[in-house]
């Protein structure tokens, strides 16, 4: 007697429910998190899939608060429902945990696998079903594993009605229906034949292969399979379909040559489908004759051998003429015409060819393997591709027919084929294939060990497998025994090797393969300490022309052995290595390249470096010290200097941390001159972006560089420099410290333009340090030198100064005159960030006089000039004059929120002066004393803040 257990406490497969007797779930959300949560029940689910389930690409900014209100809702409804399963937090993300027989899905997935012997678990499985799975929820997510599911369901459909055929019972009504709702299954069609047939219906048969064609030719562009030809033919011929076992006896072999699937496949959801559906779906109609090809390419180890192989599998049923398969990687030794042969003999055999019938002539070979699969549908898998021409000899002729490649270049001369580039796995993904080897429980027990594991691993699934089956064949390991010996970037990929399946020489296998500029290029490309490189880089790092290098770079690129590292809204593109290969390309500069060789490719990335750094420099920022040394500047490609032209402050952005590390790098290798010009260049564009640390990092190198070479000018420079940073944050006695020294460098090497820059800055000090009359020295001795100089945005800040010793005087008129002139120098040297400057000063004019209005256009239009040039320091100071003008205008309120926005712009470009100023003046503004004090002792912390770190760096 037949068992019927207690239907599951939650069903997906139709509208989602819970407990019995049966409740929805809850909201449409809560709904769509569970079912998620449920397509992995009893394994760890992200919480980036929920949030993409919930709203795709456009997620709110609360959207992991709220997949946490969703879950915390869900634990209630399940514990109310009897509590037969449980939502536990698990990094990254949550985990449902229930029984297999509680969930329709697991219960589902069980009973398909036993339907395939067992007719009575195939009516069950299809019992289960209340409508379409996930039947009402949103989500794209879902959607596309309703589809997997509800093809799963279809699949058995077709199962039971083929036994009930078998077993005489009217199955007409229901395939009728079947067909009409799924035309493209020719099992479908080949069913309503027999059975039309089988009931003495010989010319609805022959119309409803006629049918069966039409759709097939009309959507998918393919003529009907085998068995439907061979059915019609029967008819016709008056056969009954029985007399099918006696030709299936001579019929052509079908070859089923796939490997078996790896076990612990993982992920590459994404790529499975965009594979099925240029395989399977509907043809081209501008190509409907045509093969369909899908080349799968990406680094070795990444997993384009294991994704063909499941792919292929889960297609299988797609090809009913068979499956061949190919494996090419180790046919490098062979010319092409030699292997081809090879292959194309092995498939012809499959085919059913007689070892002494086959041509020896290769192409021959080729015509009559286009004949055999003529009007057949076979999928032909070939894994290991060097180039397109070792692909041409294999393809079918036939429309039916479709070809999987693997290869690690992209093959883009393959006529209609379609990519599919894999790169590493996604974090989420690469933990469970880690826990496929050694377990969930091993995982939960170190956490964070798992999660360094997978990075050292660098996410690549080969790098992953052979860990995971190191750590499961040694059980006393814990994770971080084996993290502990990765750590180590020499040992590395010698640790990622395991009974003969190695790492190393699967990237060396690319490495090899490529001419000798470009495995110079892949060798050079390691050398630099930034994790990324311009496009420009290549030709410096080989001393070729730019276009020369591009030729290297493509080697590299199409055999994926580095790869686009570009934001997408870059200037330009950028290239970086994996981590593992990155090891790799270490090992052979050490083993391959002297290193002068080295050194040299570094010296000329800095001159490049330096190159782009002045090109960057633009009048509208304001006059610089532009002094320069011996260091060689690297003419950079056309493309690369039109773009840092084009937007000069977004490529500061970009390169910010690359100009960091070429300075460091121009100091540790002693080329002092490259060393200071660069950090002297790359600090005047960190001033305007607020890269405070940046500044005095490669300043202090600078300083020292110079004074290790004897450099008096190199030395003033970037003295210079960090004395001007120093100013900027109010630290007049650290700044003397070393504007002094540079002041009297510049005089010792008569450099006008350096004293005069030295002696503005110089007068700020002693106005900060209350020594007004040197002040005015200082400025007054610095105009005529700027002015020779040619320095008119330099003139235009020391009459500025000059202007803030008048204000502080009270001479007013004095004060405005010097602001007039300023302004006229600022504007006639194009200096508009100059000019903004020297309107803010305006403003402290007009509000010394009274002038209220003529003050807040001021600081409007340095706010507009700020904004425009992208200067965030400059627009934190007009948020702040602002404020000063509303309080001067007796509006508490603009003012409040002009100190507040003054201080958010100033905790992002790390200025802790400006902040400490606007939360004084917030304090001071404050209606409660509470609020007042708060503010005040922010003010202070600030402050002490900035004293600390200036102690910390003396």
């Amino acid at each position: 007697m037949t068992e019927h257990p207690a239907p599951p406490r939650l069903r997906l497969l139709g509208p989602a429910e819970l407990g019995s007797p049966a409740t929805p779930v809850g909201s449409p959300r809560e709904s769509v998190v569970l079912a998620v949560l449920a397509l992995d029940a009893n394994r760890e689910v992200a919480a980036e899939r929920l949030v993409d389930a919930l709203w795709g690409e456009r997620p709110p900014a609360t959207a992991r608060s709220q997949v946490q209100i969703c879950v915390s809702a869900l634990r209630r409804r399940l514990r109310d429902a009897g509590g037969f399963a449980t939502i536990t937090t698990r990094a990254p993300g949550y985990r449902l945990d229930v029984a297999a027989e509680d969930l329709d899905l697991t219960r589902f997935a069980e009973l398909a696998v036993r339907a395939r012997t067992d007719d009575d678990a195939c009516e069950a499985a299809l019992a289960l079903w209340r409508g379409p799975a996930f039947a009402g929820l949103d989500s794209d997510a879902l959607t596309r594993a309703a589809t997997r599911l509800a093809e799963r369901r279809l699949d058995l459909v077709e199962q039971r009605v083929r036994a009930r055929l078998e077993s005489g019972a009217d199955v007409l009504p229901e395939l009728t229906a079947l067909v009409d709702e799924h035309p493209l299954r020719e099992n479908l069609h080949l069913l309503l034949m027999r059975a039309l047939h089988r009931g003495g219906r010989r010319a609805e048969a022959l119309t409803a292969f006629r049918r069966a064609r039409d759709v097939l030719v009309d959507e998918l562009g393919v003529e009907p399979g085998p068995e439907l030809r061979e059915l019609q033919a029967a008819i016709l011929a008056g056969e009954q379909p029985a007399a099918r076992a006696v030709q299936d006896v001579v019929a052509t072999p079908v070859p089923r040559q796939l490997p078996a699937p790896a076990t612990n496949f993982t992920g590459r959801d994404a790529a499975l489908r965009a594979i099925s559906a240029r395989l399977c779906g509907p043809a081209d109609p501008q190509t409907p004759f045509a093969v369909r090809v899908v080349g799968i390419s990406g680094a070795g180890g990444v997993g384009k051998s294991a994704l063909a192989v499941r792919a292929a599998h889960e297609l299988a049923a797609r090809f009913p003429d068979g499956q061949l398969y190919a494996d090419l990687h180790d046919d490098s030794a062979e010319d092409s015409t030699t292997w081809s042969a090879r292959v194309l003999g092995g498939f012809l055999r499959a085919l059913g060819m007689a070892e002494e019938l086959l041509p020896r002539d290769p192409r021959e070979r080729a015509e009559l393997y286009r004949t055999r699969l003529a009007d057949r549908r076979v999928l032909v898998v070939l894994d290991g591709v060097r180039r397109e021409a070792d692909v041409l000899p294999l393809l079918p002729g036939s429309a039916g027919c479709a070809v999987l490649t693997t290869s690690r270049a992209r093959l883009t001369g393959l006529p209609g084929a379609a990519g599919v580039q894999l790169d590493v796995l996604e974090d989420d993904v690469a933990l469970r294939l880690l826990a496929t080897f050694v377990g969930d429980d091993r995982l939960t027990a170190e956490p964070e060990a798992a999660e360094a594991l997978v990075a050292a691993c660098d996410r690549l699934p080969l790098a992953l497998s052979i860990a995971g089956a190191k750590l499961a064949s040694r059980d006393h390991w814990a994770l971080g025994d084996l993290l502990d010996r990765l750590t180590d970037e020499k040992r590395r990929l010698d640790e990622l090797s395991f009974r003969g399946v190695q790492l190393r020489s699967t990237i060396a296998l690319s490495y090899h393969g490529l001419s000798g500029p470009a495995r110079s290029l892949f060798r050079r490309m390691a050398t630099p300490q930034h994790p990324d490189l311009p496009h420009w880089a290549p030709g410096a790092l080989l001393d070729v022309p730019h276009v020369t290098a591009e030729d290297a770079l493509a080697e590299l690129l199409e055999a994926n052995l580095i790869a686009d590292g570009a934001p997408p809204s870059a200037l330009s593109r950028r290239w970086r290595f994996h981590d593992l290969v990155r090891v790799f390309a270490t090992e052979c500069a050490a083993a391959e390249d002297s290193v002068a060789e080295h050194a040299a490719a570094l010296r000329r990335l800095g001159s490049g470096w330096l190159g782009l750094a002045g090109q960057a420099q633009r009048p509208e920022f304001g006059g610089r010290l532009d002094l320069r040394g011996t260091a060689p500047r690297r003419e950079p490609p056309a493309s690369a200097t039109a773009a840092v032209r084009r937007a000069p402050l977004q490529w500061v952005d970009e390169e910010r941390f690359a100009l960091v590390t070429a300075v460091r790098e121009a100091a540790a290798a002693e080329w002092d001159d490259l060393c200071w010009e660069l950090a002297v260049t790359a600090a005047a564009l960190f001033e305007i972006r607020g890269y405070f640390d940046d500044w005095r990092e490669i300043a202090q190198l600078a300083v020292t560089s110079a004074d290790r070479a004897g450099d008096a000018v190199g030395a003033a420079a970037a003295r210079h420099s960090l004395g001007a940073l120093l100013v900027h944050q109010g630290r007049p006695d650290d700044a003397a410290r070393y504007l002094e020294p540079a002041l009297a460098g510049f005089r010792a090497a008569g450099i006008g333009h350096g004293v005069g820059a030295t002696l503005r800055q110089l007068a700020t000090v002693r106005r900060l340090n209350g020594d007004l009359a040197a002040a005015r020295a200082c400025a007054t001795e610095a105009l005529p030198l700027l002015h020779a100089a040619g320095d008119r945005s330099g003139e235009a800040h020391a009459r500025s100064e000059l202007a803030r010793l008048d204000l502080d005087a009270r001479a007013l008129g004095d004060a405005a005159g010097q602001v007039a002139e300023a302004l006229r120098l600022a504007r006639d040297a194009g200096a508009s960030r100059t000019e903004a400057q020297i309107l803010y000063r305006s403003a402290d004019v007009e509000l010394a006089a009274g002038h209220v209005g003529a003050a807040g256009v001021a600081v409007d239009r340095v706010l507009e000039i700020a904004s425009g040039l992208g200067d965030r320091i400059g627009v934190g100071y007009a948020l702040f004059g602002q404020g000063r003008v509303a309080v001067a205008a007796g509006d508490a309120g603009t003012a409040t929120a002009r100190f507040t926005e003054a201080v958010t712009v100033a905790g992002v470009t790390g200025d802790r002066h400006l902040q400490a100023r606007a939360h004084r003046r917030l304090g001071e503004l404050a209606e409660d004393a509470v609020t007042a004090a708060e503010h005040a002792h922010r003010a202070e912390r600030l402050l002490a803040d900035v004293a600390q770190h200036a102690s910390g760096n003396r």
